[in-house]
């Protein structure tokens, strides 16, 4: 049934052509883009504010916006730890990784590897998970605002992907990278507004904010600190914490990252960027938190759970019915929200075309092909953005069937890539004596026994049951003939004849054979990908001779973080007595690695 008014699609309509508007507008401003790298990439003297804040859309909006508050809804709020150890994560990276990419002269970031490790397979194998993980991460987003169109809008799921994904190819395929950016800004202001009139609407209705919290607590649901050491345990402080810190690294060698960090004009300025989406990033995400205690304490206050009553059919769907209900009475906040929703999933979608065009480009066409135009070469980039687009829809289809909220979706289905990714990354930057025969075979490895859990954590039928904790109370639910007519004065005491019944108690039972296995919590998935790749690749590295290694394409991380230690112990970590001197500083920008090109390519 339709819940949206005339003026809510016409909001809506608005946003999105003001967002698009903004970006196509600041993209030609300075003229018509010559080249390749500027369509990918820029003109590298953006100002760092705009640039961190589409970095700060681009990590996870869309599924901020609807899956984070299910999560809330379902399980609680201990999910907000997990922003901790991405905070320490990416603070982590702002000093020790980005100083070192911000001096590469490359405009495809696996192309770091093929210098690293003086292979061309490793910067092939690395690309293609990339772009598994970038269709996939895509299809997700993509998912999420379409089906919340359908619950609230009666909008089909399929005409909802093919409309966004018609809006998203516009002004990324005309705009490029510049549009992007600015496109995010726009959106990424319509976002923090909807966000911030739920919260506020929200809490009224809920009466206030001393009930609304009480309302949280007493349901259990104030549980940041599950202390509980066990890995099958599907959430804990640990496996939240420890486990996102090891996986956040992933962010930093994400190609939307290093086009961002490229884009500005200075280290100085890339690291001021990078210290604001980490801080603005934290921020947003535990409004996303309250967003599901509110919406708890909200529907506890109607007397009616939507999922129990069958109301709804999937959590990621309960924001936008509460959306509708708080605000059936303002004309245009429903309108208002969907365009929020909209704006947080078109930044995300067109952020990873981009880095997925410049990733096809500069990895799989320029290194194969004969030399060729500027002109093709932007053709052939605009064409790549189109195919990924198609496929992102197509697997947008293919998450709907997967249950849960959307943050487990995705962890799952994702996991295996990004920690073979990062772990290979993290090996060639802090492990001088990695050579490529380590990196292959440690992310292969990862690839293999994350994925294997992976898919066994989906079609495994014995993996443990976590139990949801309580559902709100369903006494006050609609009769199935009853109208959703929102206004509490329309109702009449026939309508609550239905008798819903509580769903009985989930048990939880333990787990055998395989099993056990399968039913390690999807927050390790992507640490341990990380962990496989450095102890199976440093210890294969020994196998084969690894040939000195340029100074600049490895940290010495023990410099930075034992500062205090003398040098004469710092010298023993950082490397081989046969390795060259480290000539200049880290942090040293002066001296952009314009010389380094890749030379002496093997298979491995």
């Amino acid at each position: 049934m339709t819940f949206l008014k005339w003026e809510d699609y016409v909001v809506v309509a608005v946003t999105v052509t003001i967002s698009l508007g903004v970006g196509l507008f600041q993209a030609r401003r300075g003229g018509q883009m010559k080249t390749t790298t500027q369509y990918i990439m820029g003109d590298s003297k953006m100002a760092f504010l705009p640039v961190a804040i589409s970095l700060m859309v681009s990590y996870e909006s869309g599924i901020l916006m609807l899956g984070i508050p299910a999560e809330v809804y379902l399980y609680g709020m201990q999910w907000g730890m997990a922003y901790v150890g991405f905070f320490i994560a990416d603070m982590t990276s702002r000093t020790v990784f980005v100083p070192a990419l911000r001096k590469l002269n490359i405009t495809s970031i696996y192309e770091y590897l093929e210098l690293r490790f003086k292979s061309h397979g490793i910067r092939m194998f690395a690309t293609v998970l990339s772009m598994f993980y970038g269709v996939n991460y895509f299809g997700t987003v993509l998912f999420l605002p379409a089906v919340s169109l359908e619950a609230v809008a009666g909008i089909p799921t399929w005409m909802s992907i093919i409309g966004l994904l018609i809006v998203v190819l516009i002004y990324t395929l005309i705009g490029g990278f510049k549009a992007v950016i600015w496109s995010d800004v726009i959106q990424a202001i319509i976002m923090l507004c909807g966000i911030f009139a739920l919260l506020i609407k929200g809490t009224i209705e809920s009466g206030g904010v001393k009930e609304t919290w009480t309302t949280v607590y007493d349901t259990g649901r104030v549980n940041l600190f599950v202390m509980d050491p066990d890995p099958t345990l599907r959430q804990s402080f640990w496996s939240l914490v420890f486990g996102s810190s090891v996986r956040g690294f992933a962010t930093v060698f994400m190609q939307t990252s290093f086009q961002r960090i490229k884009a500005t004009p200075t280290l100085k300025s890339t690291k001021n960027m990078y210290l604001v989406t980490a801080f603005s990033f934290l921020f947003v995400s535990w409004l996303a938190i309250l967003e599901g205690a509110v919406m708890f304490a909200y529907f506890n206050k109607q007397g009616c759970d939507p999922l129990v009553s069958k109301r709804l059919g999937n959590e990621n769907q309960l924001i936008p019915a509460m959306v509708v209900d708080i605000f059936q009475d303002t004309p245009c906040m429903p309108g208002l929200f969907l365009a929020a929703l909209f704006s947080a999933s078109l930044s995300t979608m067109s952020s990873l075309l981009s880095s997925l065009s410049a990733v096809f480009w500069e990895d799989i066409v320029k290194p194969h092909t004969k030399p060729m135009s500027e002109r093709r070469g932007i053709i052939i980039a605009q064409i790549a953005v189109f195919v990924f687009a198609v496929i992102g829809g197509v697997v947008a289809f293919v998450v709907s069937g997967i249950e849960g909220p959307a943050t487990q979706i995705f962890n799952i289905t994702s996991s295996s890539l990004t920690g073979a990714l990062t772990g290979i990354f993290v090996l060639g930057f802090l492990n001088p004596w990695a050579n490529s025969l380590g990196a292959i075979v440690g992310g292969m490895c990862s690839v293999l026994f994350v994925g294997w859990i992976s898919l066994g954590k989906i079609i495994s039928p014995g993996v443990k049951v976590h139990p949801k904790l309580d559902p709100a109370p369903t006494y006050n639910c609609l009769s199935p003939n009853a109208s959703f007519a929102f206004n509490s004065t329309m109702y009449n005491s026939s309508m609550y004849t239905i008798d819903v019944t509580t769903p009985a108690v989930e048990t939880v039972t333990s787990p055998t054979g395989l099993d056990v296995l399968y039913s390690v919590s999807y927050m390790w998935l992507g640490a341990l990908g990380v962990l496989i790749v450095l102890i199976t690749g440093s210890l294969v590295s020994r196998l084969k001779d690894q040939p000195p290694v340029d100074p600049k394409l490895w940290v010495p991380v023990c410099d930075l973080v034992c500062c205090c230690l003398p040098e004469s112990a710092r010298k023993r970590f950082r490397r081989r007595t046969d390795f060259p001197e480290l000539n200049g500083n880290l942090h040293d920008e002066e001296k952009p690695m314009n010389d380094l090109k890749p030379e002496g390519q093997s298979v491995l």
